[in-house]
Order: structure tokens, then sequence, then C-alpha cells
């Protein structure tokens, strides 16, 4: 059964591609979208992605790309998942991709064995243009959504990126400090929840101490 859950995050990143003339594509819901916490490739829908597959069936936000959730879309969310678990590697054992940088082999996915209570599984980025790199970026799609707007709001300041669509602040590398405001995301890093897929080399250990340091010096 899917629920009318709350998105505000989502609804922000809409307006603010809306504000900033950035590109919104929505196609219309998917009927056959997995029910929240319905088995889906093996793990529990996240209920926050089926919320928002509820309004929308896919869409480009931004420089970001929802999805199609249909069974038969060439380019959806079955079919890319099952071609990247073919190897059956981390960090696409682990996660559903849901979305992904247009053109570019950056994804976002989330992490169904760190789901909460209620089901909520937090979203990590991934880096496979050369080595697998991972990062957590949020505590819930909700809560990516959310930060994702904000990304945009700081790289549309730059009168290049709006003119050229291309962006100095890198995400996530460049924004520890706006990750770091998610207090639960935070709580989960160092609790060592995301070891399994994390990688320990020197660049990532720093990017997660950025993220650690700005959330214990950020003020009130």
């Amino acid at each position: 059964m899917k629920t009318d859950v709350p998105l505000p995050g989502l609804e922000h990143l809409m307006e603010v591609c809306g504000k900033l003339g950035l590109p919104f594509e929505p196609s219309p819901p998917d009927p056959s979208t997995p029910d929240a916490g319905a088995p889906f490739l093996g793990a529990p829908f996240d209920p926050q992605l089926a919320a928002t597959y509820t309004r929308l069936g896919g869409a480009m936000l931004g420089d970001f790309v929802l999805y199609k959730p249909g069974p038969h879309d060439e380019h959806g969310l079955a079919r890319t998942n099952e071609e990247m678990r073919r190897d059956d590697v981390e960090p696409f054992r682990s996660t559903l991709v849901f979305g992904q940088e247009p053109s570019l082999a950056y994804y976002y996915g989330t992490v169904p064995k760190l789901a909460d209570a209620q089901g909520i599984q937090p979203v990590i980025y991934i880096d496979a243009h050369d080595q697998l790199f991972v990062l957590p970026v949020a505590s819930s799609v909700e809560r990516f959504f959310d930060l994702f707007s904000r990304y945009l709001e700081v790289v549309a300041a730059d009168p290049q990126y709006m003119e050229e669509r291309h962006a100095s602040v890198s995400f996530p590398w460049d924004v520890p400090k706006l990750i770091a405001r998610d207090e639960p995301l935070v709580r989960m890093m160092e609790a060592g929840r995301f070891d399994f897929l994390v990688k320990g080399d020197e660049h990532t250990r720093n990017w997660l101490a950025r993220v650690r340091q700005a959330a214990h010096t950020r003020g009130p």
C-alpha cells in the first residue's frame, strides 16, 4: 500500500529547478512501482523512494536523473540494477541505485541493509568512473533531495555554471558542510555503519573527517 508521505526535500528540489531555470523534466507516475517495504530485487523497497514514485515516474532534476521505475524501461530502475549486479561486487551488491548524474558514472543509491526501524534507508554516492569510490551522503532519500537542492543553489551562484552548466563546486566532494547538517547520517558514519562499502584510502578518509569536523563545529 502506497502512503502519502511528505517529501519537502523533493518539493524544494523541484522549486529550485524552476526558480533557477534548471532542467525539470518529469514523466507521469508508473502504477507498477513497488510499494513501501515490498520486496524488490531481493530487498525491501525504501518507503520514501516509493513515495517519490507516486509523484514522479522518473525525472531530470537539475544535474540528477531519477530512473524510471517500470520493469520494462530500458534504462530504468530494475534493468539498471540487474546489470550492475551481474559481477556481484560491492557497492552494487548491497545498493539499489535509483539515479545518476546525466551521462556520467556518478550514481546514487539506497542501502537496504542499513534501514532504520521504519525501513528508511540511507543514500550513498558511487563514483564508478575509474576506481569505485563510495561516500555516504544522506540518511534518507528525502534528505538527499534536500541536500542536492541546496547544492544546486550553491553552484547556481556561479555565472559560469548558469551559462555553461560547468560547476566549479563538485558534489559531494566540495560540500561536506552541507552533508554535516544531516545528524543521523553523521552518527551512522561515526558508528562505522558504512565501513563495508567505503574504501579506506587517504582521500576518502580525509573527506569523511571533514564531514565529521563540520558536524561538531557547526553553530546552533
